[in-house]
């Protein structure tokens, strides 16, 4: 088995678990916002800790979606004035772009170590967990992105519906 199979293996089950977070985070934001207005306009009695929590799954999701993103190329890019380059440049292009892409997000786990490390010794005010549950977000997504522009870079894109 080559390295550019193992790596679209590996990435296929990632996308599967993430998929699977995505979801239950979705559905998790909505029943917390959904009783936070339901308790606060109807019963009268806030939910003090709904709109942090709420906070934290919309950090996770973006950071998780962002990943599963990159894995589709579904990212923004100027499809129209690349589609205009001849196909040799073209690939360079792409190529190039995902390098480049690779560089930011090593930066990104870089710094979501850092900022998850220092977290350990904060806590959410409401909530009371450590905040290095919610920095961690962001190089579990990096670490995600990476494994994703791996794929892209060694084996192309993933065949259409993911994983």
């Amino acid at each position: 088995m080559n390295v550019g199979a193992m790596v679209r293996g590996l990435a296929g089950v990632l996308e599967r678990v993430e998929q699977v977070l995505i979801r239950i985070l979705f559905i998790g934001l909505v029943v917390v916002v959904f009783a936070g207005v339901l308790l606060r306009y109807v019963f009268r009695v806030p939910l003090i800790w709904g709109e942090e929590l709420s906070l934290f799954f919309f950090i996770w999701l973006g950071l998780l979606s962002a990943s599963v993103a990159v894995r589709s190329r579904s990212h923004f890019r100027m499809a129209a004035l690349v589609a205009l380059l001849p196909p040799p440049v073209r690939n360079t292009f792409d190529v190039v772009t995902l390098l480049v892409m690779g560089g930011l997000t090593v930066v990104l786990a870089w710094q979501g170590f850092a900022l998850a490390y220092g977290g350990l010794g904060e806590q959410a005010p409401a909530l009371r967990v450590p905040m290095a549950w919610v920095y961690s977000a962001f190089p579990v997504g990096a670490l995600s992105m990476l494994v994703f522009l791996l794929e892209n870079i060694l084996v192309g894109p993933p065949p259409t519906g993911g994983a």
